[in-house]
């Protein structure tokens, strides 16, 4: 069969709306209108942000809610249509206030590990960035990024594209990226993910730790006997994943005891269709590579075709399931905020704040006014976030035991 190592895929499109934002807005001005204000009344500072995909909503909801007056663009690197940029790759708040000062917020996600990467390397960005020079339209900035490259909408590297600070959902000890140590990495909610698996492995509902190790640290393909006990169980199932730039992926096998620095095996499919007219085919080994947004892992589990089993966030875990993916318990366990927060569910990490350079001026404030805004949200409905202080136990690292507060 084809294979091809380390690759990467395109992201699905995905609506994910902002929540709340105008319940939130005014309590969120104050309290960044409570910070000094810096730079002149007519300047206009650029903050540039990075990190995880995985919460990248919340973030966004929260930016929107602090800036006032801003012009919002956003762009998809596949081109696919997006309706609001709450998980789009890249986004623009042009021209807004903070506070009374000027200021324009890009963001560019890019995941957890590469967000550790860019912020504690500095790392000047090219054509990730939506350009804060050109003339830009609100709303979806239409074509791949090859096109928006062409039409000069992407900002070439410079020093203003190195990222001022950025999110992750992983510590900067759970990557390759430690040569630059961060000088700050400031928990704000707890972030679970799930296991799931196609409605074509039937009779299968738990995954244990040692399943993932050797499901995912083999061959990445084993028979359904492995998940159900059964010799006769000879059907062939696929291990589907992140690519190693995700803090999901980290956490998973950090979790699982194969270790953050995992070498793995994962599948690719080919995909038709929509929503819960999704077929996948012809499988395709990729090793140690994965997909780039939980999206697209998500769409495959959400399909029928083949077995597959695969880790996603929470909100990409309601879409595949809803699609017709199947929840499967984590050690025995079934996801639930309760059970999180007791410590019977263990599949979770902690979403934080990174940076690298101290702060000043625009930057500092919209930082602070972020840290606190995040903080102090409630956990949501959907288990997607859960606040610190509702937990009821603790971890100290990614994957360590999980201990009673």
């Amino acid at each position: 069969m084809p294979n091809s190592r380390n690759l990467t895929y395109p992201k699905p499109t995905k609506t994910i709306s902002f929540q709340n934002i105008m319940n939130t807005k005014t309590s969120l001005m104050a309290t960044a209108a409570s910070l000094a204000l810096f730079g002149a009344a007519n300047g206009q500072t650029v903050i540039d942000i990075t990190g995880s995909t995985a919460g990248r909503a919340t973030v966004h909801a929260q930016v929107a809610a602090l800036l006032s007056g801003e012009t919002v663009s956003w762009y998809m690197n596949n081109g696919s249509a997006q309706t609001n940029p709450a998980s789009a790759d890249a986004v623009i708040y042009k021209g807004g206030t903070l506070a009374g000062t000027a200021v324009t917020v890009r963001s560019f996600w890019a995941g957890s590990a590469t967000g550790v990467d860019f912020v504690s390397n500095q790392v000047q960005l090219n054509n990730r960035f939506i350009s804060n020079t050109a003339t830009i339209s609100a709303g979806q900035l239409t074509g791949t990024s090859g096109d928006l490259i062409t039409a000069g909408l992407l900002a070439p590297a410079s020093a203003e594209t190195a990222p001022e600070f950025g999110f992750s959902d992983v510590k900067q000890a759970a990557t390759v990226y430690q040569t630059n140590p961060l000088a700050e990495q400031t928990d704000l909610f707890i972030i679970p993910f799930r296991w799931l698996c196609t409605d074509t492995l039937t009779g299968v509902s738990n995954i244990t730790n040692q399943m993932v190790r050797a499901h995912y640290t083999g061959l990445g393909d084993v028979p359904k006997s492995l998940y159900t006990g059964v010799a006769t169980d000879t059907a062939s199932v696929y291990a589907i994943g992140r690519d190693d730039d995700s803090g999901t992926r980290i956490t998973a096998f950090a979790e699982t005891g194969a270790g953050a620095f995992a070498t793995v095996s994962q599948w690719s499919f080919t995909t038709a269709g929509t929503g819960t007219a999704v077929t996948i085919s012809a499988p395709v080994e990729v090793f140690n590579g994965g997909f780039a947004s939980g999206g697209s892992v998500g769409t495959i589990l959400g399909g029928s075709g083949f077995n597959a089993v695969g880790y996603v966030g929470i909100s990409d875990a309601a879409t595949a399931v809803t699609n017709g993916a199947v929840p499967l318990n984590f050690n025995g366990t079934p996801f639930s905020v309760d059970n999180v927060r007791n410590g019977s569910y263990t599949f979770w990490s902690k979403y934080q704040m990174l940076r690298r350079l101290t702060l000043t001026g625009p930057t500092l404030s919209l930082f602070n006014s972020l840290k606190s805004s995040l903080i102090a949200l409630p956990t949501a409905g959907n288990g997607s976030s859960i606040k610190l202080t509702d937990m009821k136990v603790d971890r100290q690292s990614d994957g360590a035991n999980v201990t009673p507060n």
